[in-house]
Order: structure tokens, then sequence, then C-alpha cells
């Protein structure tokens, strides 16, 4: 078998490695290699001395993204080792669901590889051409220790543009019905695997629904409410559910999922949610329970700013609306926020709204979805749930 070609680091490269981080720079090469992408190389300090594998990319900025630190053979029984860890912490971490994150990039050993699972069709997203390379020997793994009803690829991501490959959605393996129903705690969802938000779902706040329930009573307004994910959990056990959301067809969705659920107290209101925060609170609306869901508004470093004042807007007005006692749930999934800018987002945001407040609880992404140490973009989801004194 040939040698894999070797790339060398800059000694600033080397330094960066050092901190543990998967993820090496362009500029972090001493020379780039003439290499189509995808390839499996070598790594090398500015000394010559083997660091690890990893998958190199001709396209991103991203050049290369480690795979194994120890040199050894990348063959079927390396992927398999790697895949039954991965399905075996999930049968530990997931109860009480039969949709989940199988397989979460660097945090399971598969860079650039997301895999979910809704009770049994699986839902690909290849985000790296060194994982393209190898995905004909995953998808036979998975065939082999899963038996899924169906593979379905959702390669439909801007990031696959930046690896220089091709946006696709496609069912490769067996038959996906229109709609799958999942359960999550006490509650069924239909999901839209080929047309939905990334895979279908955010399975990242599967937990975060769950737990919101313990805390649903009265009234409650669920912000960017999306297909009534935490509305559904909270509606079993408050006496009406207002979910505000901008797109009809999620509204659409939501709806459904109340009649699947035998739920008829769920009021669906399509409107942006700034607009109609600003409106409820000079009708002097009052809730005992609201969330905040919004997509991530800082997408990038130079969104911060606007994210800030985002955030702010929301949190100040979702204080305003809450009733003595009342529980606000606020999420971000702005990586480029960190937890404690966030948390001091929200105080601000109750100072302005003279209410005083205390933290119940500090929740992240599900444990399907791990973080890993050295990749702090992993650590991304942030949620808070605070009590109105």
């Amino acid at each position: 078998m040939p040698h894999p070609p070797e790339l060398r680091l800059t000694a600033k490269g080397w330094r960066w490695q050092r901190t543990g981080h998967p993820w090496i720079y362009r500029d972090d090469l001493t020379a780039p290699p003439a290499l189509p992408g995808g390839e499996l190389v070598r790594v090398l300090d500015h000394q010559g001395r083997f660091l690890g594998q990893a998958f190199y990319s001709a396209k991103s900025r991203i050049a290369l993204r480690f795979l194994t630190y120890p040199e050894e053979a990348v063959d079927r029984g390396f992927w398999e080792a790697r895949l039954k860890q991965a399905i075996a912490y999930r049968d530990r971490v997931v109860a009480g669901a039969d949709a989940c994150r199988l397989i979460y990039g660097e945090a399971d050993g598969f860079p650039g590889l997301i895999v979910d699972n809704y009770a049994g069709h699986l839902v690909f997203q290849v985000l790296h051409p060194g994982l393209e390379r190898h995905l004909p020997e995953i998808i036979d793994l998975l065939k082999t220790n899963l038996s899924p009803s169906s593979i379905t690829l959702r390669n439909d991501v801007e990031v696959r543009s930046l690896e220089g490959l091709p946006l696709e959605v496609a069912t490769v393996w067996g038959e996906l019905p229109p709609l799958v129903e999942v359960r999550e705690g006490g509650v069924h969802l239909l999901v839209d695997v080929k047309g939905g938000q990334k895979t279908g779902l955010f399975l990242d706040q599967r937990e975060n629904r769950i737990a919101a329930a313990a805390y649903a009573q009265g009234e409650a307004l669920d912000c960017f409410s999306y297909q009534g994910g935490f509305a559904l959990h909270l509606a079993r056990h408050c006496r009406k559910v207002t979910m505000v959301e901008s797109s009809a067809p999620a509204l659409t969705r939501a709806q459904e999922n109340a009649y699947l659920n035998g739920l008829d107290n769920l009021e669906p209101v399509k409107e942006n949610v700034f607009a109609f925060l600003k409106q409820a609170a000079a009708a002097g609306k009052r809730f005992d329970l609201i969330v905040l869901d919004p997509p991530a508004f800082a997408k990038s470093r130079r969104d911060r700013e606007s994210a800030v004042k985002g955030y702010h807007e929301i949190n100040r007005r979702a204080f305003q609306l809450l009733n003595p006692g009342g529980v606000l749930i606020t999420c971000s999934c702005s990586y480029n926020l960190s937890e404690p800018e966030f948390l001091e987002i929200v105080r601000r945001a109750a100072a302005e709204a003279h209410r005083q407040a205390r933290l119940i609880e500090r929740r992240g992404a599900s444990r399907d979805h791990p973080a890993l140490l050295s990749l702090p973009e992993s650590l991304y989801l942030k949620c808070f749930i605070l009590e109105v004194m």
C-alpha cells in the first residue's frame, strides 16, 4: 500500500496544533501541496516529526482535519470500530426518543460527517471531501450494523460549496416516506427529512424541549416556534400556548403536529417575533412562560454587534411580558457569542425591564451532540432557564 503524502506545518502551525485543536488552517502549512483534496495525509511538524494523519482540503481555509494521531491503517475495521463506539454511546444517553444524532463529526472521530437517525431513517450530511471518499464504506457499515429503513443525503448545506463539493438531496437506500413520525418524550413529531431545516428537526434542542415541560404553567408563548417543538411539550401542561413563527409552512407543520398529539390549545401566529413582542408589550399582554429559541444571530464575528442588539431586544421584551413567578427559557446557537457574554446580555435585559430574575438551569445541546473540548466551535448552544421573582 503506498505511503500517504506528507505535509509539513510551520512553527506557528505546530504551536497551534499543540493546543489540541483538530483543524489546521492553510496559512499554517509550509507549502500548499499539489493534491486535488480529500486525501489522507501524514502531518509533520516544522522539524519533520510525525504528528498524526489528517484529511486534506484543497479548497477550504481549513486545510487539514485530523483523523488519528497514531499512525494506523484507515480501513474498514478502523471505521467500524468508531461507528460501534458512536452507536454504543447513543444507546447509553438517548432515552424516551427514537430520533437522535448518531454521528457528530470530530466528537465521534468522523471529521466532516453528520448522521441523524429518525426512527430508523438515517440522514447524512457530508461536509468534507475526505469523508466523501469513504462514504460508500460507511454507508455499508451502517446498513450492516443498524439495518436502517432508508438512507438519505442532505448534502445541500453551503459549507459543501466551500469544499468544492456539489449540492444534492437524494435517498440512496430504502424507501423514505414524505413525513417520518418520531417520538420525543411524550410528544410525537412529523419530520420532513428532505425539506426541513438542518436534517429535518433541531435535534440539539431535544432534551431542552423535554425539560421545558417541567416549568409549563398557565399561558405560554413560544417564539421562533418553527414546527412547534417546544410548544407541543408545553401545551400538554398549559392552558394555552401561542406559537409565533414567520414561516407559514413551518406553522402549518406545527398545527399538524398539534393534531397528531390531540392538542387543541395552541394558537399559531405568523409574525416577525420582534414585531410581535413589541406589540404584545404595548398591549399589556402577560405570559407565565416564554421560550426564545431564535436562529443564530451571529453567524460570523462580523455579526456580533447586531447579534448582541437582537438578543438584548427579545430578552428585554420577554422579561416585560412575564408575570411574577413566570419562567423564561432563552437560547442562543451563535458560536461567536460565548456563554458568559450571552448571560451578561440576559442580565442587562432583565435589569432594563426592571425585573429581578434567578437562574434555575444552564443547559446546552442534547447529550447525543457531545462537544469536543479541543474544538470550541462545537460548544455553540446555550440555554438558560430563569424565573422572575
